[in-house]
C-alpha cells in the first residue's frame, strides 16, 4: 500500500520475498509518475513473511526507514531471534534491519494522514491494526478479510487466539470504518458483513478446536507449496518434518507427522488449493 502527500511516499508491508523484484519495480513505476515523490517509511503491520518479505529488496533499493511493531523491534535487530520465528512456521524471510518501531496507542502519520495504532492480537500476537478516522479508512492486516481472517497461529503458540481475536473483532466493531484494506483481497466497504463472517468462523474454530489445528496445519503447508510451486513428495515430507509448528499440530492430533501430511495433502485437494500424484506435489493457480 502507498500513501503520499505532496512531498513523500510511506509504504505499508512489503509482500513476500517471491515478489521482491516485483515490488521493487512496481514501487520505482509509481516513483517514476510521481518524480516529487520521495520514499519515507516501510511500517510492517506485522512479521509473517508475506507481509515483510520484501523489505530487504525494498531496503537496498530505496532510502527507507523501517518501523515494525514495537514487541517486534529487539527481534529483528538480534536476528537470530527473528529467524527462529520465521523458521517455525516453515517461512523464507532475508535479513532486514528495524530503523524504529510503532506502538499501541501511537498516532502516527502515513502520508499526510493520521493513523491510530491498534494491537490486533490472534492471527499474530504483536500485529497491528492502522486506523484513519478522517478517512474512515482501516488497513487490517490479517485480522479481518472480507471472508474471514488469517490463521490463529497464536492458539497453538500462545493458547490466546480465540480470545484475542475475538478482542480484536470487538475492537474492529467500534471503528466508524468505509473502507478497509485487507492483508489478503479485495478492499471492500461492507465491515458489517465481513465481522459476520469473521465472528462465525472464530465460533466454529472455538467449538471445534481440533479443526483449527487443521486448518494451522493447511495454511501453513500451503504457504509452502505456493512459494515451491512444484516439488516432490519426499522434499515435501521432509519439510514438514522440520518445520516447527507442522509437527507441534500433528503432536496436538495425536497423529504422526506422515500422517498429518497425507492428510492436509488430501484436504487441500478437495478445495481445489493443489494437484498431486505419487511422486509430486503442484501448486494450482
Amino acid at each position: 500500500m502507498y500513501i503520499h502527500d505532496n512531498n513523500f511516499v510511506d509504504i505499508v508491508d512489503s509482500g513476500f520475498c517471491l515478489h521482491a523484484q516485483q515490488t521493487v519495480h512496481l514501487l520505482k513505476s509509481y516513483l517514476d509518475s510521481l518524480p516529487s515523490l520521495l520514499p519515507r517509511n516501510l511500517i510492517n503491520t506485522h512479521l509473517h513473511s508475506d507481509h515483510c518479505g520484501g523489505n530487504q529488496a525494498l531496503q537496498d533499493s530505496f532510502n527507507l526507514n523501517c518501523l515494525v511493531p514495537e514487541s517486534e523491534f529487539n527481534s529483528v535487530n538480534n536476528w537470530s531471534l527473528a529467524e527462529t520465528e520465521f523458521k517455525n512456521l516453515g517461512q523464507p524471510c532475508p535479513k532486514f534491519r528495524a530503523d524504529g518501531f510503532v506502538s499501541v496507542g501511537e498516532i502516527i502519520k502515513i502520508g499526510s494522514y493520521d493513523f491510530e495504532v491498534h494491537g490486533t492480537p490472534g492471527h499474530h500476537p504483536f500485529s497491528i491494526l492502522l486506523y484513519a478516522p478522517t478517512l474512515k479508512l482501516l488497513i487490517s492486516a490479517d485480522s479481518l478479510w472480507g471472508s474471514g481472517f488469517g490463521a490463529l497461529f497464536s492458539q497453538i503458540t500462545h493458547k490466546t487466539g480465540f480470545i484475542d481475536q475475538r478482542s480484536s473483532l470487538d475492537k474492529i466493531s467500534t471503528l466508524d470504518i468505509d473502507l478497509v484494506i485487507p492483508g489478503h483481497g479485495s478492499p471492500f466497504s461492507d465491515v458489517k458483513a465481513a465481522l459476520s463472517v469473521a465472528y462465525s468462523r472464530l465460533d466454529y474454530f472455538e467449538s471445534n478446536p481440533l479443526k483449527n489445528i487443521q486448518h494451522v496445519a493447511q495454511v501453513l503447508f500451503q504457504f509452502m507449496v505456493m512459494f515451491k510451486v512444484k516439488l516432490s513428495i519426499v522434499e515435501s515430507l521432509e519439510w514438514c518434518k522440520e518445520t516447527p509448528l507442522f509437527a507441534k499440530c500433528a503432536g496436538i492430533l495425536n497423529k504422526s507427522i506422515e500422517e498429518l501430511f497425507h492428510e492436509t495433502i488430501k484436504q487441500l485437494h478437495s478445495k481445489n488449493s493443489l494437484d498431486f500424484n505419487q511422486d509430486t506435489i503442484f501448486y494450482k493457480y
